[in-house]
C-alpha cells in the first residue's frame, strides 16, 4: 500500500503531466513572466525618453526662440522710460534672413579728420540727415562711414525705440546684442544735445531725442541738422532703407565741432 503511494505521489509531479502544467508564480513573481506587460512598460519608457530628449535639445539649441525686435531691452543699459509708445510689436523677419557682414577687426582710418562729412539715413519714414563729427570723433565716424559705404546697415531695423527718449539701431541680428564682429572704444565720451547721434557700440548707434545726462558716457559723433522729426516718429522695427555719405568742403571753422541740434 505504502508503495503505490509513493508511486503514484513520484507520478503526480513528473514534469510534462498536466498537474505541473499548471502550476503558476504567485505575487510579485509573476511579473517577470508576464512577456506582455514588459513589452508595453519597454516601449513606455523609450517613447518617453526620446520626448525628453527632444524637449531638452530643442532648448540647448535654441529651439523656440523667434526672432523679436529688442523688445524692452537696451543693450547699453540706461535707465529707460516706463512708458513706450508707438512701436511695432517685431523687427522685420526680411532684416534679419539676410546675410550679416562680419569683419575682423576695425577699418583702418581712411577719413580725414578736417574734412566734413554728411550722413542720410534713408528710412520707412523719410530721410534724416547727420552731420558726423569727424574732426571730434575721427575712429568713431571713419567705422561709421566705412560700415555705411559697405552697405551694412541697409536693411537693419531699429531694433530699440522709447519715444522721447532715443531710437537705436545698427544691430545686424535685431536683438540688441549683435556687432559687426569686433569691438570699438568709445572715443570721446561726453553730454549730448537734443538730435546727437551716440555710438552704442561697433556698429549700433542711437539718436537722442533728448539731452538726457544717461548718454553722457557714450562718444556723440554725430547730430541730426534735417528730419529730427522723423526720428521722432521712427516705431521699432522701422528699417534703414540705405546710408548715403557724402564729403563736401569745410566752409570755415573746425569739421564737425558740434552745435545745438534744436
Amino acid at each position: 500500500m505504502a508503495r503505490q503511494q509513493m508511486k503514484r505521489r513520484r507520478k503526480r509531479y513528473q514534469p510534462g503531466s498536466a498537474y505541473a502544467g499548471h502550476v503558476r508564480p504567485t505575487g510579485i513573481f509573476a511579473l517577470f513572466g508576464n512577456v506582455r506587460l514588459f513589452y508595453f512598460v519597454g516601449m513606455a519608457i523609450m517613447l518617453g525618453s526620446l520626448g525628453i530628449g527632444g524637449l531638452y535639445g530643442s532648448s540647448l539649441f535654441g529651439g523656440g526662440g523667434g526672432h523679436g525686435g529688442g523688445g524692452h531691452q537696451n543693450a547699453r543699459g540706461f535707465n529707460l522710460p516706463d512708458e513706450e509708445s508707438g512701436q511695432a510689436p517685431d523687427a522685420k523677419e526680411d532684416a534679419l534672413d539676410r546675410n550679416v557682414r562680419q569683419y575682423g577687426a576695425p577699418p583702418l582710418l581712411t577719413i580725414d579728420p578736417a574734412g566734413q562729412y554728411v550722413a542720410t539715413l534713408m528710412t520707412e519714414e523719410g530721410d534724416i540727415k547727420i552731420e558726423l563729427f569727424a574732426g571730434r570723433a575721427p575712429q568713431t565716424v571713419n567705422n561709421f562711414v566705412f560700415l555705411a559705404r559697405d552697405g551694412f546697415y541697409d536693411g537693419l531695423p531699429f531694433h530699440v525705440v522709447f519715444s522721447g527718449f532715443s531710437a537705436q539701431a545698427g544691430d545686424p541680428t535685431g536683438t540688441g546684442a549683435g556687432g559687426p564682429g569686433y569691438e570699438l572704444s568709445q572715443e570721446a565720451p561726453g553730454p549730448f544735445q537734443r538730435g546727437f547721434v551716440g555710438m552704442a557700440n561697433a556698429s549700433q548707434f542711437f539718436i537722442a531725442l533728448t539731452g538726457d545726462e544717461q548718454f553722457a558716457g557714450y562718444t556723440p559723433f554725430g547730430r541730426v541738422t534735417a528730419g529730427i522729426e522723423v526720428a521722432e516718429r521712427l516705431r521699432q522695427g522701422d528699417l534703414i532703407e540705405s546710408v548715403d555719405i557724402r564729403e563736401a568742403a569745410v566752409a570755415g571753422g573746425e569739421a564737425g565741432a558740434p552745435s545745438d541740434a534744436s
